[in-house]
Formats: C-alpha cells, structure tokens, sequence
C-alpha cells in the first residue's frame, strides 16, 4: 500500500479538482443560472454583451480564487488540529488511566 505523500507526488490526489455533489438545490441553481445567462447573451449584443462577458468571467475570477482562499484555510486549520491533538501534557490526560 502507498502513503498519502506518494499518491500526492504521483497525482492521485487532486484537492484542486471540483467534485459538486448532486442535490436538488445545486440542480436548480444551476438551471436557473444557465438558462439565465442564455437569455442574456441572446438579448446583448456588442458592447452590453462584452460587457455582460466581463461581469462573468470576473466572477469566475472572483469565485476560483476564493475557492484557494477556502482551501488553505481548511488545511491550515486540519494541520492546526493535528498539531493540537499532538501535543498534549501526559500527566494530565492520562490521569485517570494511571490513578487506578
């Protein structure tokens, strides 16, 4: 069996890759969201529509770099709950197993 450190280095750890899990509200967003964003671009036209291409391409901007943000704090804060489970005063947790 390989490590984690291995399947990270050879690339079958993929945090970067979005998996959305399929749910009814998800589901609709995204229709209401596409269906709208069709309309749209079927109603502009020159510079409303670069316009409009703009608005979303900065918003994918916006949300991909969020997306980091969010993922580096939850590591950050999965790496500090390891180190706090980590260190730790024996005398103190294993009290009750060597007061018997």
């Amino acid at each position: 069996m390989t490590g984690f450190i291995e399947e990270l280095y050879y690339g079958n750890i993929n945090p970067n890759v979005k998996k959305h899990i399929k749910s009814a509200d998800y589901d609709k967003a995204m229709k209401t969201f596409c269906k709208n964003e069709n309309r749209l671009m079927k109603k502009l036209s020159g510079r409303n529509l670069d316009l409009f291409n703009a608005l979303v391409n900065a918003s994918d901007e916006i949300t991909a770099i969020s997306d980091v943000e969010h993922f580096k704090l939850g590591f950050r804060l999965g790496v500090q709950m390891i180190c706090d489970s980590l260190v730790f005063n024996e005398s103190k947790i294993f009290r009750d197993v060597t007061d018997e």
